[in-house]
């Protein structure tokens, strides 16, 4: 197997993996920043900021398309933006009328239900490069009856927004398209109608566009299985892509308590999924999120060494009541690529198969602290790395009283450091560019979340 160039590799599953020992495959939840950084504040938006939407880049920050939803009305767009990632503005866009004034941040006001918005930016679309696909009925007076399903817009410059005639697909309100084109192809994860009669209950399909108006019949892609209590349902999911893998961030409701959590689950072509610690990645942590917690329509944004995922989150979930409802938007957030490790306290070993060194050089994503919850900077562990050859022998120079010693938390304090492995004599793998070697890691008290070939500095 040849190594990718400047591509980490995750130890999602045993591919890389030849021969381990007392080591753990550990799966880390992100953390959820206690306070949410949108909340309902003006009549427009009711009682409940929603994250039904997409967060994109932009030239001088970020935008973000949200809804709201208020009894006897349905729901609306709404736009925030950012410079930071961080801290949002609702700017006064002058565009829709609501009671008689534009000074608002609306983008989108119905006469119907509508949900799940997912905003898309097709470069390759010079002339109306926004695209947005939802869920709302045809006809306002229909409601839920025969012409609900899957709707699409497009807008030059993503605040004005024009609908294609007709509906494009007959599918779940729960949808979320992903930001990223696979093969020329758009993605969305959605519900099909009968799902309740096809798997008992509300599962995850796959629907694709080359065009984003003619989109295939729903696929089903995961559902729950034995190992889930019988009031589990999958209520939608959100994917990306990194480093060659899929990600999807499912939305796993259980039904008694009417809470959901967001799990994480991961894939090596976006419809075989994997699933990973079942439990919770983004959990019920504070108040404002104690019952639901939804992830925007695209993945985190990336903010130096950290990713930022946004959600909504709510107070109460199915079961509001006027008094009681309320939904706000906030973030969790985890180190860049650190989804999880392998890990040790002592003697712990992993042996690589065999990989075609492209050169470049050897670069880890690794914590060798002896306790993880202590200063970011007290690396009192180690990882160890020896090289092996194709047959798995050592290779003198590159092992034993030659190996190289790695003592680092590469992600913390704002920034990505010291990844590089050397050997002795400040020796890179670089030189061995082209053989079939396998690499041996020794662990004591360390994480090892990635390891890659690079050429190029991480910034």
């Amino acid at each position: 197997m040849q190594l990718p160039l400047n591509t980490p590799q995750f130890f999602f599953d045993d591919t890389l993996i030849a021969y381990q020992q007392r080591l753990v495959r550990r799966w880390l939840p992100a953390k959820v920043f206690p306070k949410p950084v949108i909340e309902p504040e003006y009549p427009w938006e009711g009682r409940q900021a929603t994250l039904y939407g997409t967060i994109l880049p932009e030239a001088d920050g970020y935008r973000m398309y949200y809804t709201n939803f208020r009894p006897g009305h349905g729901s609306d767009i709404f736009l925030a933006t950012s410079k930071d990632g961080l801290r949002w503005e609702k700017p006064e866009l002058g565009i829709v009328e609501y009671d008689g004034r534009t000074a608002n941040n609306l983008v989108l006001l119905t006469e119907w239900h509508l949900d799940s918005p997912s905003v898309v930016y097709d470069a390759g679309d010079p002339e109306y490069p926004y695209k947005m696909l939802l869920f709302h009925a045809g006809d306002p007076k229909d409601g839920w009856g025969e012409t609900w399903g899957l709707f699409t817009y497009r807008s030059r410059d993503g605040l004005r927004w024009e609908m294609a005639p007709g509906r494009r697909l007959k599918a779940g309100d729960r949808t979320n398209v992903m930001s990223e084109q696979v093969d020329g192809r758009f993605r969305a994860y959605t519900r099909h109608p009968q799902m309740g009669n096809l798997v008992g209950g509300r599962a995850v399909y796959l629907s694709e566009s080359p065009d984003f108006l003619a989109w295939t019949e729903p696929e089903l892609v995961l559902k729950p299985d034995l190992d889930d209590e019988t009031d589990i349902e999958f209520y939608g999911m959100s994917v990306f892509q990194r480093h060659g893998w899929y990600i999807g961030l499912l939305e796993y409701w259980n039904s008694i308590p009417d809470v959901i959590e967001t799990h994480l689950v991961v894939s090596r072509d976006g419809r075989h999924w994997q699933r990973t610690a079942r439990a919770p990645f983004i959990a019920a942590t504070h108040d404002w999120n104690r019952t639901w917690s939804t992830c925007a329509s695209n993945g985190p944004i990336i903010l130096n060494e950290q990713m930022v995922f946004y959600f909504g989150g709510r107070l109460t979930s199915h079961h509001f009541d006027s008094a009681q409802q309320y939904g706000a938007i906030g973030y969790a957030s985890l180190p860049l690529d650190r989804f999880c490790a392998l890990e040790a306290t002592t003697n712990g070993r992993v042996d690589l198969i065999p990989l075609e060194w492209p050169g470049g050089d050897l670069a880890l994503n690794a914590d060798t602290r002896e306790s993880f919850t202590t200063h970011p900077w007290h690396v009192n562990g180690e990882i160890t790395v020896e090289v092996l050859d194709a047959n798995g022998a050592p290779l003198p120079e590159w092992s034993g009283e030659n190996k190289a010693s790695f003592r680092a938390n590469t992600h913390c304090r704002c920034g990505i450091w010291n990844q590089l492995v050397r050997w002795p004599g400040d020796r890179s793998l670089d030189t061995l560019a082209g053989q079939t070697i396998q690499l041996r890691f020794n662990l004591q008290h360390a994480r090892l979340f990635t390891i890659e070939a690079q050429t190029i500095q991480a910034s």
